[in-house]
């Protein structure tokens, strides 16, 4: 097993309780003040992880800082739209799957065209399987 794997795994646990906790909350606060909430909650726990793990850091660049708050733009609109659809009756188990692997499914498709990554026949299968999943989930009758 390579070592990516155990971050991954670990990220995937955090994962599932990052939607179910925020499943609990929606409806209970508002969008865009949940969305805040979760942001800033998750902003002091990065700083946590910062501080108590200095040498693990990578130099930062500019162009590497502007990329990562471009990326923390989208999030705040994956925090606040999620917020937004579980308060008005999203149900978790398909919310969730279609928010983070629908993101997931979009980013595998222009990876190659933005960063030159390979796309096999494999990655073309696992796509095509996650989005017949995601399909499922969202067309799913109450």
């Amino acid at each position: 097993m390579s070592a990516w794997y155990v971050p991954a795994l670990l990220a995937a646990l955090c994962m599932a309780g990052h939607y179910l906790m925020l499943r609990a909350a929606a409806g209970r606060v508002g969008d865009a003040l949940g969305a805040l909430c979760l942001e800033g909650t998750a902003a002091i726990g990065i700083l946590v992880f910062f501080l108590i793990r200095p040498g693990a850091e990578t130099p930062p660049s500019a162009q590497g800082v502007l990329w990562a708050c471009a990326a923390g733009l989208c999030i705040s609109g994956v925090a606040t739209l999620t917020f937004m659809a579980l308060r008005i009756g999203g149900p978790v188990t398909a919310t969730g799957p279609i928010v983070f692997a629908g993101g997931i499914a979009i980013a595998a498709l222009f990876a190659p065209l933005l960063f030159g990554e390979v796309f096999t026949a494999r990655r073309a299968l696992g796509v095509g399987l996650g989005l017949a999943a995601l399909f499922v989930l969202a067309t799913e009758r109450s």
